[in-house]
């Protein structure tokens, strides 16, 4: 992230503190007020069946990797006003870069003439935050999830995570506001409602998916546009490329007598620089969460506007499948599920867990061939050995969807049907 950013995403705050606090009282910082946590993980992965791409290492081979540190502060500036930041570091863990940034302000605390008892809790938060589209992003800490790999709805179709193996700025964040508004519904639950105007996903060229990669099949090179879906326009800064906000509307209950929580999701917002095209995504999630056993899923699509017959690719690779097909539909849905046979300290604080996730993505209908169009089924164990720290191996197996349309530079550089992974992780939290 430049220094730009950084001043500006720490002006924001600022200018927000400034202009809602309602008091010209001068606060003074105490320790007391400020709460420092933080968590890392670190891994070792293997995979096989993935294609050899020039000018990245192989990626079947193994490799560890700090895959990411973060430290997250939280100061309370006065009652109702709580300023929280994330400092992260991914692959370079010697670089910190601000993940998100942003000022909660209560407003009832705020306006004594706000009834919380009979309006509900209503919160306003600006700055750079997580996105608040379906569950999983919202819950981004790895300490929070029972697989190290994120669910295709989350790394394809949503973008919280950039493409291995740079894992840099893991999350969905952007610049812009948000309203929360939460109500109990009497004994049933509590109802939340979270509106939020972004700067929104972007690209700066005329189509969508733009990205590419060489693939390398020893004296020959083919530079194809993988058509991955959106991970590729995860954004690591705060300007905007058009004067139209990304409009985002997530509605969630959480019940009160089951460990339920269901909710749907809206996103829409112009990409392109002119604000000709638009994105819009649905989707809806569904956790229930216990001691013992958990469930958990979510479904997502995105329709993109997009013009056809476009091809950004400049280098030699098979023309059809560089060429925009148009406006498409993309999509993704996950079920993970896991149960804990086992819960032993002296505080419950250890437990044995085993999980199963299966999901599947298409993320361009359109497509004659993409490798990211697939099913996928995943395997883990988790151990938790004390009440920070937890163990965890997965084992996965993915199958590309049309995999006879594959063109023949992807199977020439060592591109398969079915892509194994192997994965030891450490997960710490403090």
């Amino acid at each position: 992230m430049q220094t730009k950013n950084v001043i500006c995403i720490l002006g924001i705050m600022l200018a927000g503190i400034s202009i809602i606090s309602f008091s010209p009282t001068a606060y003074a910082i105490e320790w007391d007020q400020v709460h420092i946590s933080g968590y890392g993980n670190a891994h070792a992965m293997d995979h096989s069946g993935l294609p050899k791409l020039v000018g990245k290492d192989d990626l079947d081979d193994l490799f560890f990797q700090l895959r990411e540190f973060s430290l997250f502060f939280d100061l309370e500036v006065a009652e109702g006003i709580i300023a929280s930041l994330e400092m992260e570091a991914g692959d370079n863990a010697s670089i910190f870069t601000p993940n998100y940034a942003y000022v909660d302000f209560d407003l009832p605390l705020l306006h004594e003439a706000w009834n919380e008892d009979l309006l509900g809790g209503l919160s306003l938060r600006v700055g750079k935050f997580l996105v608040p589209f379906l569950s999983y992003n919202e819950n981004k800490p790895n300490f929070k999830q029972h697989l190290m790999s994120q669910p295709f709805t989350a790394w394809q179709i949503v973008p919280v995570i950039p493409s291995p193996p740079d894992f840099e700025g893991l999350g969905w964040t952007d610049v812009g506001g948000m309203i929360n508004w939460n109500r109990l519904l009497g004994s049933f639950g509590v109802l939340d409602v979270k509106y939020s105007i972004i700067n929104g996903i972007r690209s700066d060229s005329e189509v969508l998916d733009d990205n590419t990669v060489v693939l390398d099949a020893g004296t020959v090179t083919s530079t194809i546009r993988p058509r991955d879906g959106l991970i590729q326009n995860e954004s690591d800064d705060t300007r905007d490329n058009n004067n139209n906000k990304a409009q985002v509307v997530k509605i969630s209950f959480a019940s009160s007598h089951v460990p339920l929580n269901v909710g749907g999701s809206w996103y829409s917002g112009d990409w392109d620089p002119d604000s000709k095209h638009n994105l819009q995504m649905w989707g809806i999630h569904a956790n229930w969460i216990s001691k013992y056993w958990t469930l958990k899923g979510e479904w997502v699509l995105g329709d993109v506007e997009q013009e056809a017959g476009i091809n950004p690719v400049t280098a030699p690779g098979p023309g059809p499948l560089n060429t925009s097909t148009g406006d498409y539909n993309m999509d993704a849905w996950y079920v993970e599920g896991s149960v804990v046979p086992f819960w032993w300290g002296k505080d419950d604080d250890c437990s044995l867990r085993f999980i199963v996730r299966y999901d599947q993505v298409n993320t361009n209908d359109k497509a004659a061939f993409t490798p990211f169009d697939r099913n996928r089924i995943t395997y883990g164990t988790e151990w938790q050995f004390n009440s920070n720290a937890r163990l965890r191996y997965e084992f996965q197996r993915s199958k590309i969807d049309n995999f006879e349309s594959a063109p023949a530079p992807f199977k020439a550089a060592g591109g398969e049907e079915k892509i194994n992974m192997n994965m030891l992780s450490v997960i710490f939290w403090f």
